[in-house]
């Protein structure tokens, strides 16, 4: 159709005739001309017209869509590009509509490969082409106008915006007659290669508009930027009816649109004509166009205040573009600025006027009082709007409806219904997230139906009653005073029974104030548990314990703590957090128990850990006795997106609290969250009554316990008993000392090593050992960090096993926690396979968990332990407390990897040979007499040595990192440059070499062999050197069984040779250990040579208390061991042991008639074994061919197998029933095993009145046709019989027996036997370790008389008394204090401190070498360095005196040395110190110490250098001091780059440079005495509980790996 006009046009040429007239009339067009619509309106066609405001308003008011054609609600761009169209084209960078198959080459790097329409490559979009490159071109795509729009309008399409260089995109509103655009949508750089989702929100628009999509090219643009499938929702007005379908919805007074009841008055145009917005209260709305209006900010609770704004928030991803009223840039809305100075969880509070009560009034129909809101919540770190009503002039009230997280781009409504009995006030409050990105808006907030309140509201404090008072509900009771009453009947219960986790009362009043056993936090409790720190009121902001659900949850906050509790697994369920969005970094928050009164031996805490985060932080449990604090459990960093397990021990304990503390890390990012905490087995156990059951062993306290759970290093009697070591006889390992017999294999690639506390890898391995559960307890473990590669393997084998092992189980603990945590395989070896036990790999959590593994194999065999490093070196593997049952018996056949024994050549059976032909018994090996003569039974112990023919016996330990090293001298090496023997550079001595791998605190051990028994006179002198340069620290320790004890100590350096002498004396079975220790990274130079042992031998010529109280003094003067006298054997030399040994109870030597045995030797037969023993002499076809008996005509006991079968059991049984004991009754007997390898087994029991026997001995196999020795220590806590057993093995020909029984005098009794000691006469002074007299007056003359020197010593002015022990009893003295030898209390602080304190200074006695920093303090319990930081901080890091809590308000008299000033701080007193004094207490002088002579023997080279040098020492004092200077500063420069060779020693001139004029002297600590006993009183476990942290420390235990742990 063609639109044309008619003009009919008159013209008049003569204007100056009057009469020229032009006229027309009755004018008409034909039925085929169509009059076209008018300007004001749209021609429809068909001579339909419509008004030209309805085009494009989204509804179709032509007959079929006309108006709304060229501006389509949906287009796909298929057909058309639907008005859409390119606003500035021709500069080369152009929206354009196109399909990527149509695009020329060249450009379809440009476009989409697909459209998103159909997902083809013939679908349309539209895309911006750039087919020419300018710097101010832009790409601006606009809409067709449209008209109006309804109040829920919103647009939706798909975008592509891909490209390193494709930069940014606007969507703008233009308004027609506004200027500024509002911006609806922007995208920022690349956002990948597909097609994304939007919506925008486009609310009620009256005025026409238009949409823009804006690219600049900028002359960079490289990229793909696409739309696609453009939709519009919800935009078109309501419709006009002639009536509502309700009678509650409101009918539009022009539009006639109906709109429901609750869109009234709301300040948003729902009808289009805007009646429903007409005749409202301006009390009742806010769209805060104009401020606030009746709203208000709160002042009281809130941290800051809701901001007005017009157009967007300062800060970019976050906060609304336009208000909700307007919809426009120029519209007005509130928000909370989350960024600085804000914090997390700041609160904005908005509060309304007062309402009245929502009580319906009568006689009128009313609606529901409604609030209405709109918010906008963009951002990734929002967190909370929440909506109150309150009915008081304070606080919060209560909780309408909160909402959390980002939720995305658009202008959200809520409409709450409000019902309140009494006047109320609404409030807003928008909470900040855990940073920037996190403002919340809101507008439009209106009410409905609600009826201002001219009042005020009452005050909280007015609202509050009066208090009343309670009667007294004490239940009348007769509990003595000190009980606990029960609630309900008044009955009575110890205090002891309140919170021990049993219900004593009846109605369980004793647990009600205490923590719950089992805890799930569900309903947001806390079971018990108190928040300790932060202590109440909390501040806002504190890092602190709170419960929370996942729910609660905001977004990004699921990648910090769980979505779902552990113990629902949903949602809804609660747990406990800290939340680190909170605080600042180090920040601690405690969870502690009310006091525990008592736990039973099995107690263990459980619960489950999420510690989810890049930045998490820590998780500890610290058990709390009085003012003890220790540290039992620790994780820390990332653990995952997963629970976790944890486990605590805590066995018996009293009156104790449980602290769970979590540490922020350096950032938000990752919260410790801890759910189901239970206490398990924690009830004291309760005696039954009944016996125990032969499957059980019998406590000495009257428990009973599992027979599998004797000997498995958890006590579980309660007392100790199924512990006892002499009980649990079996082989077992905790560590303590070495790897027991376990030994390192030689074909692995690294080492099982033993450390203590945490490992040095952070976040990997135990708080604690298992042994102990505490951190100066020792385990062996697998380093995994640096320099370990993955896959390196170590591998650990123990003891070779008999076949005849039979219900053989290995358990052991294990730990291995940490990402990246290797393997762990457990083989049975035999010599023909490998069988694998067990193998575990990864994560298998952080606690010790119990391990067990049956043992069984046709052959000897052998139990290896293999470990395998993983891939991300963090995640050590460790071992603990491994033992096997009783069942397993050791076997008697040589292990093919262990040294045999020399071939005995001519020598006797049981004799050994000596090199130049001669023979000696084994037990005269290692007993400081050279019984051979060429020194062959000596020669490998350990003994004297000058290292220039070997290690003399002296073995480097099997767990060290590094050994000690033999090496010869050299001028440009750390190490001395000659040794002492030669004093040259070819002579040999010992040292610990500097290594690039070395680390302050690696340790180096070499060990003796076990000296039989020393003399009282018996000493150790040696020489040592330790370097200047590179510094070191050398030990001197004694071991003895379960014993050690730390002889000498020495640190000083000095570029000398010096001497050191250690008395040893009176002792049996021990070992000498040194040790060698790095004082700091890189470092060695300590160096040993010349050892000798002097006066060593037992000799008569010095007669020597013996090592023993209960010894047995020979005629000879000789001392034995008490339990070998009387066991048919001659021990003393004499024979004077075996006189008068008759009328032993229970002896028997078996020559009587074969009828009378039982009776004579109270034997009995057992009446449920296979067969019977029976009596043998020489001569039968089966048996031993002679009894042991000199001669061996007499008789024996024996049992003949030839006609039983393999595993048949003949038992034979004391009738004489001995007391209870452990330790102290041992029975001596022979026996005979002569036969095949397959020959039985023979067994010694205690079997007890109840209870299942105890194993106390056993041998198996072939020893040989020779009767063999045993004494054998009897235990048992009942009272017992002795049972002996043996069991057929596979050689039935072969022969078991036993002869000459006895027990010794103590079994008798139950007890020790000790004879009383020889005496002096009260003028005479007794030597402390020789049983000799001297005159009273010879004591402390100056001149020795005791062989033993004991009689100068201690000859201080207090009287004489026993030679000194390293600590003193500790009694008398108060918390705090440390008692000296004389019984003076003293400030435990001065306790190893540096400063002599006690008269007889026994305060610096046995304390540790560290070199720590003037302002630290030296633990004595551990040897860590703790920062004064952590002094006074109610956590006791230095046990057992806790010094470093002691004196924090006040100071010790005297404190401060050499005129210091004294003065108390926050963690303790603090001494400022006068000029060229420092130190804790200023008793460090800074200038270089004048040397001094003491007891030390220089190199008589240098003694005679440095006399002709102090002749002009005054002329040379300020040369040398200034050189000194000088050459100190080069020394410490030179530190860092000792690793540039092996060691980086210059000449020997270097050090005689820098000490001019010096008479080099020692300053070597010699250790003397072992108190009034006459042998070490030495502790079996020294090791004391260690605080919440270690350092890199240095242990009194040898054979170690040294522990590196970082301070936490």
């Amino acid at each position: 159709m063609i639109i044309l006009q008619v003009v009919i046009r008159g013209l008049i040429f003569n204007s100056s005739d009057a009469t020229e007239v032009i006229a027309i009339d009755d004018l008409s067009f034909s039925q085929g001309c169509v009059q076209a619509a008018g300007p004001s309106q749209f021609d429809c066609g068909s001579g339909v017209c419509v008004d030209a405001k309805t085009v494009c308003d989204f509804t179709p008011d032509c007959p079929h869509g006309e108006d709304e054609a060229d501006c389509s609600a949906l287009c796909d761009f298929e057909a058309g590009s639907c008005g859409w169209h390119e606003f500035a084209p021709a500069d080369g960078f152009d929206w354009v509509r196109h399909s990527p198959k149509g695009i020329h080459a060249d450009y379809q790097h440009q476009a989409p490969p697909r459209d998103h329409s159909t997902n083809t490559s013939t679908g349309h979009f539209m895309f911006v082409l750039k087919s020419r490159n300018s710097f101010s071109q832009q790409a601006l795509l606009r809409s067709p106008m449209f008209h109006e729009v309804a109040s829920d309008c919103t647009m939706t399409f798909w975008h592509y915006n891909a490209g390193m260089s494709v930069g940014a995109a606007n969507m703008y509103l233009r308004i027609e007659g506004m200027d500024k655009l509002t911006v609806l949508w922007r995208t920022l750089y690349h956002q990948g290669n597909y097609w994304q989702p939007v919506t925008v929100q486009i609310g009620r628009q009256s005025r026409p508009f238009q949409l823009s999509v804006v690219k600049l090219s900028l002359g960079v643009y490289d990229g793909v930027s696409a739309l696609d499938d453009i939709a519009f929702h919800n935009c078109s007005l309501p419709a006009a009816v002639d009536k509502c379908p309700s009678p509650d919805d409101f009918h539009c007074g022009q539009s006639r649109a109906c709109v429901d009841h609750l869109k009234l008055c709301d300040l948003v145009d729902d009808c289009g004509d805007g009646t429903d917005e007409e005749n409202c209260s301006p009390e009742l709305m806010c769209d805060f166009e104009k401020g606030l209006c009746g709203w208000t900010q709160d002042t009281e609770v809130d941290i800051f205040d809701w901001t007005h704004i017009q157009g967007p928030t300062p800060t970019p991803n976050t906060g609304p573009f336009k208000d909700h009223t307007l919809g426009s840039i120029g519209g007005h809305y509130l928000y909370i600025e989350s960024s600085a100075p804000q914090e997390f969880k700041d609160t904005a509070v908005l509060i309304s006027r007062p309402f009245q009560p929502t009580a319906p009034r009568e006689h009128e129909r009313l609606f529901p009082c409604v609030f209405r809101l709109h918010y906008h919540m963009l951002g990734q770190h929002i967190f909370r709007l929440a909506v109150y009503i309150r009915t008081q002039n304070g606080g919060r009230g209560q909780m309408l409806w909160v909402r959390h997280g980002d939720q995305g781009t658009l202008w959200h409504r809520k409409t709450l219904y409000l019902n309140s009995a009494r006047p109320f006030q609404v409030l807003v409050e928008g909470t900040v997230g855990d940073d920037f990105t996190g403002d919340i808006a809101i507008d439009d907030l209106s009410f409905l139906g609600c009826l201002p309140y001219k009042g005020s509201l009452p005050s909280v404090e007015a609202s509050t009653p009066p208090p009343t008072s309670t009667p007294n509900t004490v239940t009348p009771h007769s509990c003595p005073q000190g009980q606990f009453v029960c609630g309900t009947h008044g009955g009575c219960v110890n205090q002891s029974q309140v919170c021990d986790f049993r219900q004593d009362c009846s109605d369980g009043s004793d647990e009600k104030d205490c923590v719950l056993e089992e805890c799930s936090f569900e309903a947001g409790g806390l079971c018990g548990w108190n928040l300790h720190i932060p202590a109440p009121p909390v501040p806002l902001h504190a890092f602190r314990w709170q419960t929370g659900q996942g729910e609660t949850i905001h977004h990004g906050e699921e990648y910090h703590r769980p979505v779902n509790d552990h113990t629902l697994a949903t949602a809804q369920g609660w747990y406990i957090y800290a939340d680190s969005s909170n605080g600042g970094y180090g920040h601690t928050s405690d969870l502690l128990t009310p006091p525990i009164a008592t736990t039973g031996p099995q107690c263990t805490m459980g619960f489950w850990y999420y510690m989810n985060g890049f930045t998490v932080g820590t998780l500890q449990v610290f058990i709390k006795s009085g003012d003890v604090t220790q540290e039992v459990w620790y994780e820390t960093g990332n653990q995952g997106n997963r629970w976790m397990r944890g486990e605590v021990f805590i066995g018996i304990r009293q009156h104790f609290q449980v602290i769970l503390r979590a540490k922020r890390g350096i950032s938000y990012m990752g919260d410790v969250v801890v759910d189901d905490v239970a206490f398990l087995d924690c009830a004291p156990p309760v005696l039954s009554g009944l016996p125990c059951t032969k499957h059980q062993f019998a406590c000495a306290n009257g428990h009973c316990i599992p027979h599998g759970n004797l000997c498995d290093f958890i006590d579980h009697c309660g007392d100790g008993s199924d512990e006892d070591q002499h009980i649990c006889k079996g082989s077992r390992c905790d560590f303590e000392f070495d790897l027991c017999s376990w030994r390192q294999l030689k074909n692995d690639s690294s080492n099982w090593l033993i450390n203590s506390g945490r490992p040095p890898t952070p976040g990997t391995g135990p708080s604690t050992d298992h042994t102990f559960r505490n951190s100066s307890g020792h385990y062996l473990y697998l380093e995994s960090s640096f320099p370990m590669a993955s896959g390196a393997t170590a591998r650990i084998a123990g003891e070779q096993f008999s076949h005849h092992s039979r219900d053989c189980r290995m358990v052991f603990y294990l730990q291995m926690s940490g990402e990246g945590t290797g393997t762990l395989n457990v083989y049975l070896l035999t010599s023909s396979s490998h069988f694998l036990l067990l193998n575990l790999t990864g994560h298998q959590g952080n606690y010790w968990i119990r391990q067990e593994v049956a043992l069984f194999s046709k052959e000897p065999f052998w139990v290896m332990f293999e470990g395998k490093v993983g891939r991300l070196g963090k995640g050590d593997i460790c071992l603990d407390d491994i033992t096997f049952s009783p069942g397993c018996l050791l076997s008697n056949t040589p292990d093919p990897e262990l040294p045999t024994t020399p071939p005995s050549g001519s020598c006797p059976l049981g004799l050994l040979q000596c090199i130049n032909g001669g023979c000696y018994k084994t037990e005269q090996s290692c007993d400081f007499v050279d019984n051979c003569g060429d020194n062959t039974d000596e020669k490998d112990c350990g003994t004297s040595c000058s290292f220039e023919n070997g290690l003399c016996g002296w073995k480097s330990s099997r767990v060290d990192n590094f050994d000690w090293t033999l090496g010869t001298g050299s001028a440009q090496k750390i190490r001395p440059p000659h040794d002492h023997t030669l004093m040259n550079e070819n002579g040999h001595f010992v040292y610990l070499a500097a290594t690039p791998l070395g680390l302050k605190g690696d340790k180096a051990h070499i060990r003796s062999s076990i000296w039989k028994e020393s003399s009282a006179t018996c000493k150790l002198t040696f020489w040592y050197y330790i370097s200047h340069k590179a510094t070191g620290v050398i030990r001197l320790f004694l071991k003895m069984q379960h014993e050690v004890k730390e002889l000498w100590v020495e640190q000083s350096t000095m570029p000398v040779w010096r001497w050191a002498e250690v008395p040893l004396r009176n002792l049996r079975n021990f070992e000498l250990i040194f040790e060698a220790e790095r004082s700091r990274d890189v470092s060695g130079g300590a160096a040993l040579d010349d050892l000798e042992l002097t006066d060593c031998a037992r000799s008569a010529i010095h007669p020597s208390a013996c090592p023993a109280s209960t010894d047995f003094v020979c005629s000879n003067g000789d001392c034995i061991e008490s339990s070998l006298v009387c066991d048919s054997k001659a021990d003393c030399p004499d024979a004077s042991d075996e006189l008068g040994c008759s009328g032993l109870a229970g002896s028997c030597d078996f020559n009587m008639a074969e009828e009378q045995w039982e009776a004579s030797c109270q034997l009995a037969q057992e009446q449920d074994d296979d067969f019977d023993w029976q009596i043998g002499h020489g001569g039968q076809e089966t048996g031993p061919s002679a009894d042991h008996s000199p001669g061996g005509a007499g008789n024996y006991l024996y049992v003949n197998s030839a006609m039983q079968q393999e595993g048949d059991v003949a038992r034979v049984t004391t009738q004489l029933e001995f007391p209870a004991s452990t330790g102290v009754c041992h029975l001596r007997f022979w026996f005979h095993m002569h036969g095949s390898a397959q020959t039985g087994t023979l067994k010694v029991y205690t079997v007890g009145r109840i209870g299942v026997p105890l194993l106390m001995w056993a041998a198996t196999g072939n020893h040989g046709d020779a009767w063999h020795y045993a004494n054998v220590v009897l235990s048992n806590p009942q009272h017992f019989s002795v049972s002996f057993q043996t069991e057929v093995g596979g050689d039935r020909r072969a022969s078991v027996a036993i002869d000459d029984l006895s027990f010794t005098r103590e079994c008798a009794m139950g007890g020790s036997v000790t004879p009383a000691p020889a005496t002096c006469d009260p003028s005479h002074f007794q030597c402390a370790h020789m049983s000799v007299c001297v005159p009273l007056e010879w004591r402390c003359d100056g001149k020795p008389d005791c062989a033993d020197r004991s009689d100068e010593e201690d000859c201080g002015s207090a009287p004489p008394t026993a030679p000194p022990t390293a600590t003193p009893p500790q009694t008398a003295c108060a918390a705090g204090q440390y008692r000296c030898d004389g019984g003076l209390c003293q400030p435990a602080l001065l306790r190893c401190d540096g400063v002599d304190d006690c008269p007889r200074a026994d305060d610096e006695r046995g304390c540790p070498v560290a070199q720590c920093n003037s302002d630290e303090l030296v633990c004595e319990g551990t040897g860590i360095c703790v920062p004064h930081n952590r002094r006074c901080d109610q956590t006791v890091d230095c046990p057992p005196f806790n010094s470093d809590e002691s004196s924090c308000d006040e100071c010790p008299e005297g404190y401060c040395l050499n005129a210091g000033i004294c003065v108390v701080g926050t963690h303790g007193p603090v001494c400022i110190c006068q000029s060229l004094w420092t130190g804790n207490r200023c008793h460090v002088h800074l200038k270089l110490p004048r040397p001094t002579n003491a007891s030390v023997i220089p190199d008589s080279d240098i003694v005679v250098v440095y006399t002709g040098v102090s002749v002009a020492v005054i002329l040379l004092a300020i040369i040398a001091g200034t050189i000194l200077f000088f050459l100190h500063r080069k020394h410490t420069a030179k530190d860092a780059v000792l690793m540039a060779s092996e060691e980086q020693d210059t000449s020997v001139c270097v050090w005689r440079d820098e000490f001019p004029g010096g008479n080099f002297t020692a300053s070597s600590t010699f250790k003397p005495g072992w108190g009034a006993s006459h042998r070490p009183r030495i502790s079996v476990y020294p090791w004391r509980e260690e605080p919440e942290f270690s350092a890199r420390l240095s242990f009194s235990n040898p054979l170690y790996k040294g522990s590196r742990n970082p301070v936490d």
